[in-house]
């Protein structure tokens, strides 16, 4: 299996994580656990998860990238939390990421690389990240929503129909979709964890 080395560095303190590069394909699902209060917020809401966020691979001429939509991390030039399409090292940098994992759909459908094909739709669209968590709104997206709505438009659904239903928490109640809600489906398969 052939590997490659993101070097990463994070202040004064230098990491390296390595990655299946020959497994990477385009669709694939990346999963990772923040290390803020971000983090903390949507573990403490989602009691069956590992991960906070969830973003998928895509493939340009730039080569493999992360779509994915987050509050909080814009560009010095943006006014809004727009969604991101950015180099995998980002995505799982230690200063963004204490864990990740790299899950992919089996089945014999072409549903995942459509998948990505849409995320790039979203993304050329500018879709902004939704305050709100409003599942009922398509125009506003949050992490797992964007993950959910490209592969239901690919003909696929991700969660399998599963939804969190969240009472009493701080500020929201009702029905998300959770990063376990999508790592649940029994045709994903994790193929590398960090």
């Amino acid at each position: 299996m052939s590997v490659f080395i993101f070097a990463l560095s994070s202040c004064n303190d230098k990491k390296s994580r390595e990655f299946p590069l020959s497994e990477l394909e385009e669709g694939d699902i990346l999963f990772r656990k923040g290390n803020g209060g971000k983090t903390r917020t949507v573990l403490m809401a989602d009691t069956e998860g590992i991960y906070s966020h969830v973003g998928i691979v895509v493939v340009t001429d730039s080569g493999f990238m992360a779509v994915h939509i987050t509050p909080g991390e814009r560009h010095s030039e943006e006014t809004e939390d727009y969604i991101k399409m950015e180099r995998l090292e980002h995505f799982f940098s230690p200063k963004l990421a204490s864990q990740g994992a790299f899950m992919r759909l089996q089945d014999s459908s072409c549903a995942p690389r459509k998948a990505a094909k849409y995320a790039i739709a979203f993304y050329e669209e500018r879709i902004i990240f939704d305050n709100d968590y409003n599942l009922g709104d398509p125009s506003k997206m949050y992490c797992t929503e964007l993950i959910w709505r490209v592969f239901q438009l690919a003909g696929k659904d991700i969660t399998n129909g599963r939804r969190s239903f969240v009472r009493g928490f701080p500020l929201y109640s009702g029905e998300y979709i959770f990063p376990s809600d999508i790592s649940k489906n029994e045709q994903l398969i994790e193929y590398y964890r960090f």
